[in-house]
């Protein structure tokens, strides 16, 4: 595992908790071989820790069993070596490229490892070619949790709507801007919305990465390429973040009973598949008015069963933890 931050440290329990399932059904036993951070170093660990084990020991405990090796290049290798079959990429977002976490998962790929992020720059900037190189090292590369956290939609997509011919898909999938902008609306100012956001540990210390819709431009460039079959990279999504809203606009709207948010929309329009992120009022009527604080939610349209909605109601870091363990999963049976 690369990075130990709040999803790690979720994950790690919740994979002990399901390992009797694991076994029961598949046949397999987690445990742990390594874990790598660039802060606190990277650690192999020869024999592994059992994943019941770890929660128990926890970190300081499998550090001082393992050995200490100096780069993330050489953890990969080393894990390898010691007989890890998965890497879990949980490092931190680089927006501009998806660097170092690109290098790290191609690394591992060419090494023979299964691979899962949660982390969204290596699929938006190059999905099509890690995906490639898992094929050819006869290895699967997943990430369900890199868009609304652990609701199963690259699976959805997958294995269950083959061939229902998705048209096109409209969605909330930035947190941040939706709770910024419902606090607007209750009369805070933008400042006071963002500095009580980032102390219920929504918002991040530089929020705008969010309020200018890069992080949604990015989940948005995922599903189109996935539910419409693109080949978009995040700088070809139109954006408009809320910068230039004013607050009278968005309590205006929000007293209208359409509030504005921040929203993600993909399509194709005679044969070109246009993706955008843009603030827009939500109708009344519009199902995307369930998407309440810091609920997601995406409208899909399709041919053969219509219009699918699905809605994550106040996510917390657990669902994304589990896109990763349901991640591990699916590459056990398919195995």
């Amino acid at each position: 595992m690369l990075g130990y931050g709040h999803v790690a440290q979720a994950l790690l329990p919740l994979l002990a908790s399901r390992s009797e399932w694991i076994g029961n059904e598949l046949g397999y036993r987690p445990v742990i071989k390594g874990i790598g951070t660039r802060r606190e170093g990277f650690y192999v660990h020869e024999q592994g820790m059992d994943a019941h084990q770890f929660a128990k020991e926890g970190l300081p405990i499998f550090r001082h069993k393992a050995t200490r090796v100096e780069t993330a290049d050489a953890f990969i290798r080393a894990g390898k070596a010691a007989g890890a079959t998965l890497l879990i990429e949980l490092t931190t977002l680089n927006p501009q490229n998806g660097q170092p976490a690109l290098m790290h998962i191609r690394t591992a790929l060419q090494a023979g490892l299964d691979v899962i992020t949660a982390n969204k720059g290596p699929v938006a900037f190059a999905q099509a070619e890690l995906q490639t190189l898992a094929r050819h090292n006869n290895v699967q590369f997943r990430f369900e949790a890199t868009v609304m956290d652990g609701l199963p939609l690259i699976n959805l997509n997958q294995f269950t709507l083959q061939a229902v011919g998705i048209r096109s898909f409209r969605a909330l999938l930035n947190t941040t801007s939706s709770l910024v902008l419902s606090m607007v609306e209750q009369g805070y100012t933008m400042d006071e919305a963002i500095v009580q956001a980032q102390q219920m540990g929504i918002a991040e210390a530089d929020p705008w990465y969010d309020l200018d819709g890069l992080d949604a431009a990015m989940k948005t460039t995922i599903l189109a390429n996935n539910l419409l079959d693109g080949q978009l990279t995040p700088n070809m999504v139109e954006r408009a973040g809320l910068r230039n809203l004013s607050l009278d606009e968005i309590c205006a709207a929000g007293l209208a009973g359409t509030p504005i948010r921040l929203v993600s929309h993909a399509q194709r329009e005679h044969g070109q598949l246009i993706a955008r992120v843009s603030p827009c009022k939500i109708g009344k009527d519009d199902i995307l008015q369930v998407g309440k604080g810091t609920t997601s939610v995406i409208s899909i349209d399709t041919e053969a069963m219509g219009t699918i909605t699905l809605v994550e109601h106040e996510p917390e870091v657990i669902q994304t933890a589990y896109g990763v363990l349901s991640d591990i999963i699916t590459i056990l049976r398919q195995r």
